[in-house]
C-alpha cells in the first residue's frame, strides 16, 4: 500500500512592512492621549486638593462663631435661645443652617418669629419676635397663659395678674398647644377690648346659644350676645361704664350697641 505524497513545507510568512509616516502618525496618537490622561488626573488632583483646603479652612479656628447676638427677647433669655436654635461659641460657622435653627426656634412656645442670620468671618445674629399675651385660661394642672391665637406659651400654677379669664373651655394643655372648644369666640373680643373695659373685666365667658359675656370687676355682667359687631358693643360698653353710676350693677345688656340696658341688683 502506497503512503500519499505530503505536502511540500510552506516557506515563511513574510512580515508586514508599515509605512513609516502610519507608525509615526500612531506613535502621535498615543502620545495625545497620554498627555489628555495626565491632564485629567492632574485636574482631579487639583480639584480633590482645593476640596480638601476648603474643607480645612472652614474647620479653622479663624472661621467659627465668636459672637452670638441674640434680639428681641423679653420673657425668654438669650441662653435659652440659642440652646433652642443649636447655636453655640466655638461651633464653625460652616455647620449654623439659619433656616434649620430659625425652624427649632418656632417650637418655642413663646417665639412667634425668628431668623437666624450667620455674617462672616464669625458672627451669628438671632432675632426673633415674641407672642404677647392677651388671657388666660383654666388648665388641666393651674392656669395657662395664651395669646391672640390661643396658643399657650405657658403655665402657672395661680392666675397671671392683669390678664382676663377665657372660662367655659376645655382645659388647656401644656405649652405650645392651642386652646379648644370655643377660644376664638372669646379670643376675638379680647382684640377689640380697650383698656377702660380691659381693666373692669376679670373674665370672658361663654353663655348659651352662642353668645358671650363679660364678668366685671368687683360685680356685674355685660351680655354681649353674639360675637359680632364687637367693636361697636365695645364703644357701648365703655361708654356706660365710663360715664355712669355702676352702683349695684348686676347686667349689662349692649346686645344692641345702639341701646345699651342697665339692670341693677
Amino acid at each position: 500500500m502506497s503512503t500519499p505524497p505530503t505536502a511540500p513545507p510552506r516557506p515563511p510568512q513574510e512580515q508586514r512592512i508599515i509605512d513609516p509616516r502610519f507608525r509615526q502618525r500612531l506613535v502621535e496618537v498615543r502620545r495625545l492621549e497620554g498627555r489628555r490622561r495626565l491632564r485629567v488626573v492632574v485636574v482631579l488632583a487639583g480639584f480633590l486638593l482645593f476640596a480638601l483646603v476648603a474643607w480645612g479652612l472652614t474647620r479653622s479656628p479663624l472661621l467659627n462663631v465668636d459672637h452670638v447676638r441674640v434680639t428681641g427677647t423679653a420673657r425668654t433669655t438669650p441662653a435659652e435661645i440659642m440652646a433652642a436654635a443649636g447655636v453655640h461659641d466655638g461651633m464653625a460657622m460652616i455647620d449654623v443652617d439659619g433656616g434649620d435653627a430659625a425652624a427649632r426656634l418656632h417650637t418655642v412656645p413663646w417665639i412667634l418669629r425668628a431668623h437666624v442670620e450667620r455674617h462672616w468671618p464669625s458672627t451669628v445674629t438671632i432675632s426673633v419676635v415674641e407672642r404677647v399675651p392677651v388671657a388666660a385660661a383654666p388648665a388641666k394642672a393651674g392656669f395657662a397663659t395664651v395669646d391672640a391665637t390661643g396658643r399657650v406659651v405657658a403655665t402657672t400654677g395661680a392666675p397671671p395678674p392683669s390678664l382676663p379669664m377665657l372660662l367655659g373651655l376645655p382645659p388647656a394643655g401644656p405649652p405650645a398647644t392651642r386652646l379648644g372648644g370655643r377660644a376664638a369666640d372669646l379670643l376675638a373680643v379680647t382684640r377689640v377690648m380697650p383698656p377702660e373695659v380691659r381693666a373692669r373685666v376679670s373674665g370672658i365667658a361663654t353663655a348659651d346659644g352662642g353668645q358671650v359675656e363679660l364678668k366685671l370687676v368687683p360685680t356685674g355682667i355685660v351680655r354681649l350676645g353674639a360675637p359680632d359687631q364687637l367693636a361697636e358693643k365695645m364703644v357701648a360698653t365703655r361708654t356706660v361704664l365710663t360715664q355712669v353710676d355702676l352702683t349695684r350693677l348686676a347686667v349689662l345688656d349692649v346686645r344692641v350697641p345702639a341701646s345699651p340696658a342697665i339692670t341693677r341688683a
